[in-house]
């Protein structure tokens, strides 16, 4: 009988299973990955402004993710924000791939008792291996600024 796992994101027992099991995509899709990696890895956290005006997004930061640099399918799973300069309501909008397909979107809102950052729960599917990850933002006045980091798991 195979050990059982409780999988908190599906809510139910998921037991540890052979390739062939009916559930087997499921796990191996799910919760098979890597250790929790972060990016930029020992660099200063990527800086994101918004565009001119009320909900217009501005122009693309540094790559969090480099094209070439991760050679294994890889998922997101949370943004951490700091930085934020205005009070406003803020969005993130997250990209990969040579066309820059939208992957993730995280929005917060900064107040005057706002904490220097924020970690923001983020869910993509399984981003192709060697994929860049960028990102822009736009909030409800234009023109703030904000930094970024992205958490990721690889599945080997």
């Amino acid at each position: 009988m195979p050990s059982p796992w409780f999988c908190w994101w599906c809510e139910m027992v998921v037991p540890i299973i052979q390739k062939s099991a009916p559930h087997a995509e499921h796990f191996i899709q799910e919760h098979l990955h890597s250790p929790q990696l972060v990016a930029p890895s020992g660099a200063a956290p990527i800086t994101l402004t918004s565009g001119a005006g009320a909900w217009n997004l501005g122009n693309f930061g540094l790559a969090f993710i480099a094209t070439d640099a991760v050679t294994s399918v890889f998922d997101l799973h949370w943004i951490v924000i700091s930085g934020a300069d205005s009070n406003v309501w803020y969005e993130v909008v997250l990209y990969y791939g040579a066309t820059d397909i939208e992957c993730a979107r995280a929005a917060f809102g900064r107040t005057a008792v706002f904490t220097s950052s924020i970690t923001l729960p983020l869910q993509t599917l399984l981003i192709p291996a060697n994929s860049q990850i960028r990102g822009k933002m736009m909030d409800d006045t234009g023109g703030a600024i904000c930094t970024a980091k992205i958490f990721y798991h690889i599945y080997d």
